[in-house]
């Protein structure tokens, strides 16, 4: 956490209440429990946090974050 970027993070430990607890408080974009695949599987969304790039790519998730909500409201009659 003591850096500018924060892309991804692998921890391991055998204890399950530890895992997570961990998972929450590292400042990455992924987090790997006891395994390390860098960028994952296709499904997984990809990006990091802080200096570690412009937001997330892959997966449905990330679909959120190339489009723009708009409302369109119209009365009939």
């Amino acid at each position: 956490n003591a850096t500018e970027f924060g892309l991804v993070a692998g921890i391991w430990t055998r204890d399950g209440a530890r895992q997570f607890r961990m998972a929450k408080r590292v400042h990455s974009g992924q987090v790997f429990i006891n395994n390390y695949g860098a960028a994952g599987g296709v499904e997984l969304p990809f990006g990091g946090v802080k200096s570690s790039g412009y937001g997330r790519e892959k997966g449905f998730e990330a679909l959120y974050g190339f489009t723009t909500l708009k409302t369109v409201a119209i009365k009939y009659g």
